[in-house]
């Protein structure tokens, strides 16, 4: 899978379920332009799993801090 084919997933979790309507791209910071407090984090970690078939641990979270992080992390756990 590409990181452009798994940005789009993002995006499209990110508008079905957090109803983030504006255009996200791999340098989007996640706190401050999507809002993403623990409730919103958690929808959306749980979320990625559904869509990617993936689980994702609670030490991945640390060092996520834009979206690129997040389709690296991905990435790697898709691999």
């Amino acid at each position: 899978m590409t990181d452009v084919e798994i940005l789009n997933g993002i995006r499209d979790v990110l508008r079905t379920h957090l109803e983030v309507s504006e255009e996200v791209g791999m340098d989007t910071p996640l706190v401050e332009s999507l809002a993403l407090d623990s409730l919103r984090m958690l929808t959306l970690v749980v979320e990625l799993e559904n869509r990617f078939h993936v689980h994702l641990k609670d030490e991945d979270e640390e060092g996520l801090t834009r979206i690129g992080d997040v389709v690296a992390l991905l990435r790697r756990r898709l691999a």
